[in-house]
């Protein structure tokens, strides 16, 4: 998950937290009831975070080497003269992620700032505090300290509490001579006894961390409420007096102002208001109804927990949503003939220029086509211009099979990849026999041909006419090589935008596709009888150099990407997937139509299709 994502969760989760909270609180519970509430709310709001530490199935694999599959050596693709000066000059926007990630640090540096302030401050009431020679044991042996605590006067400020090894009372000299001054004191003593000193710092962290959202900030101005509103109950116990203690809150809020930016358990709250909470909840009796406050927060554990879960699923990015992606295991069809691409065509029937939504792949009458992935039926009907048209929807992707000649499937079958959906035929408006594939994601027709992991046919061919973007060939194609082993040729200097590249193609995650994918390949190389060392790669006949993208080229964006494919027995590439850096690349990175090598022969002398030959590709702007 993104940046912005986590922060947009972390969002709605306080949101939930918070109203949650304040349906419980809204049951009139006591204070250390109240304030266990927002204290488990404010906990909580990790629980998305760490809960996804512990969601199963999603350890890295480091990248592991498979010696015995083809690597070709790396191609460096640098944009046109036209674009040298334009991406020179052109400045590239960052990333939302990037943007909102930049807030975050500035935000958890001014909190920092903020505590460093808090804690300079402290220091200096330190050294301008005097110390009390009253007595104040007997208070600490009514509270149940073991160990009384220092009492020292301040020039100003409130009354506050400060030091967890050596715990100081600190008290602004214009209540010192005040009749409730021990009620003052009594007051920091319940906090140091209750361990508040330890506790706060972390209603403070929780608020730190997520400093974006209100909500957290409301949960904590609640905690800091019922952490006072418990002492102020106790103290008016331990004192016997509760109307005096009101009066001394009163005196209190009067005559001090509450410091700020202290990391310290202070006396009075920032906010006017809550005085007038507190005194209400003091002296007035409020009826408690603990079965149904426990009930309701059972049921609120009970409904935060699977959220919790839920959340921490998304975090982690396992399938809380449907995939985008299918995982394609199985070729639509055996063998096949590319004889139109996707975009804008002549239509053959009509003669009007119009955008083709799909690509056709033309093949003998009644030949089978494969689910090339698992999927549910959604239409298996005679569809107008369609002709009969299979229909199959895994997650939020539609692929859609029209000119079959049988239908083999059902509206609400399941499929797996491999299962024969239909018959290749010419039903519809055809001019032969073929296959329409589109490819739909949320809503919008993609190129079949650009699809990651789709493998159209096992044998490919493309057609002259059919409309594909074939790269022209070079002025001076490359003479067929002799040998077999690469040539050890240096590597050349990258430009300094591309060290990154570099870094990539060294420590890439390999995704567990891009796994299947090349174990798929070593087992089929295997059975072919090829014995392929690490460093064997195919001999290239003609290898046309790819285009740089043009929006990559103007934002000045530099890339890398792996190519795969699988030599065909005619040395042609077929079944071409690419994994980038930047999905900029793509679809430039698997225009290899063009690309020629050698045929490759087993131990027997027979050709064999060579599975899982990597191209790696390097974009980099210098």
């Amino acid at each position: 998950m993104s940046v912005f994502g986590l922060v947009c969760l972390a969002l709605i989760w306080s949101a939930a937290l918070w109203g949650l909270a304040t349906a419980l609180s809204s049951l009139h519970p006591s204070p250390k009831a109240a304030q266990a509430i927002w204290r488990g709310a404010a906990a909580l709001m990790f629980a998305p975070f760490l809960a996804s530490a512990f969601m199963p199935g999603f350890t890295q694999t480091a990248v592991e080497a498979l010696p015995d599959l083809p690597v070709m050596e790396a191609l460096t693709v640098q944009p046109g003269a036209e674009f040298q000066e334009a991406a020179a000059s052109s400045f590239r926007m960052p990333q939302v992620s990037q943007l909102v990630l930049w807030t975050l640090v500035f935000g958890w540096m001014v909190r920092g700032v903020c505590w460093g302030i808090g804690q300079y401050r402290l220091q200096r009431l330190k050294q301008c505090a005097r110390l009390v020679s009253r007595p104040v044991g007997h208070w600490a042996d009514a509270v149940g300290l073991r160990r009384v605590p220092d009492v020292r006067i301040i020039p100003r400020g409130a009354p506050f509490l400060a030091g967890i090894l050596r715990p100081v009372i600190y008290i602004p000299a214009a209540l010192v001579s005040k009749s409730h001054t021990p009620q003052i004191i009594v007051h920091e003593m319940v906090h140091l006894k209750r361990g508040d000193l330890i506790t706060r710092p972390f209603d403070r962290f929780v608020a730190d961390v997520f400093w974006f959202s209100p909500f957290v900030w409301a949960m904590r101005e609640r905690l800091d409420y019922w952490r006072e509103a418990i002492v102020d109950e106790e103290t008016a116990d331990l004192t016997g007096d509760r109307i005096a203690y009101a009066r001394a809150l009163t005196q209190v809020a009067r005559h001090a102002r509450p410091p700020m930016i202290l990391p310290v358990a202070a006396f009075t709250l920032k906010k006017e208001g809550t005085l007038k909470m507190r005194l209400t909840q003091l002296l007035t009796e409020t009826p408690r109804r603990p079965g149904r406050l426990g009930l309701a927060m059972a049921a609120a554990l009970a409904l935060a927990t699977p959220l919790a879960l839920a959340q921490g699923s998304l975090i982690r990015g396992v399938a809380a949503l449907p995939s985008a992606m299918p995982a394609y295991t199985h070729p639509v069809l055996d063998k096949a003939k590319l004889t139109s691409a996707f975009g804008m065509r002549t239509h053959p029937l009509t003669g009007e220029e119009k955008f083709h939504r799909g690509i056709d792949l033309a093949e003998e009458e009644g030949k089978p086509i494969y689910a090339p992935a698992a999927a549910t039926v959604t239409r298996a009907e005679m569809v107008r211009g369609y002709g009969n048209l299979v229909e199959i929807s895994a997650g939020r992707t539609i692929l859609r099979f029209g000119q079959m000649k049988d239908i083999n499937v059902g509206v609400g079958d399941t499929v797996s990849a491999g299962t024969i959906l239909g018959t290749l035929g010419k039903s519809g408006q055809a001019t032969g026999p073929h296959l329409h594939l589109e490819v739909w994601r949320d809503g919008v027709a993609v190129d079949p041909m650009a699809e990651e992991g789709l493998e159209l046919a096992k044998s490919l061919f493309i057609a002259a006419g059919s409309g594909a973007k074939i790269p022209p060939p070079p002025a001076a194609p490359k003479a067929p090589e002799a040998q077999t082993a690469p040539q050890p040729a240096a590597a050349p200097q990258a430009p300094a935008g591309c060290q990154s590249n570099k870094v990539w193609f060294a420590d890439r995650d390999m995704s567990p596709e891009w796994r299947a994918r090349l174990e798929a390949a070593k087992s089929a190389n295997m059975s072919a009888g090829l014995k392929l060392d690490a460093n064997w790669m195919p001999v290239t006949a003609q290898l046309p150099r790819p285009s740089y993208p043009v929006d990559a080229a103007r934002q000045n964006l530099s890339g890398a990407c792996l190519v795969m494919f699988d030599l065909g027995v005619d040395g042609v590439p077929v079944n071409k997937v690419a994994d980038c850096t930047d999905a900029a690349f793509s679809a430039e990175a698997v225009k290899l139509n063009g690309a020629t090598f050698e045929p490759v022969t087993n131990d027997a002398g027979q050709p064999v299709e060579v599975k899982g030959v990597t191209y790696p590709l390097d974009f980099c702007i210098g």
